[in-house]
């Protein structure tokens, strides 16, 4: 089985590609929008609650947000 992590730019992407800002899903998502800006520039990882929040409000599966480790 192939490890897996979160993915700083998939939601990146994915934000921007919704439309929101940083400040907008951080509300949404109830932390903080530096929690925000940190997950995007991989500084910090959101817990497994906090990315069910982010991927439920964006409307994708939580899949969308990792990838394969090296």
């Amino acid at each position: 089985m192939t490890a897996r992590t979160f993915s700083p730019d998939a939601l990146r992407q994915i934000r921007r590609n919704r439309g929101l800002s940083q400040r907008r899903l951080a509300t949404s998502v109830g932390v903080h929008n530096t929690a925000i800006s940190g997950y995007e520039n991989g500084r910090r990882r959101p817990d497994v609650d906090t990315l069910a929040v982010i991927a439920d409000v964006l409307g994708e599966p939580m899949d969308a947000f990792v990838k394969a480790a090296a």
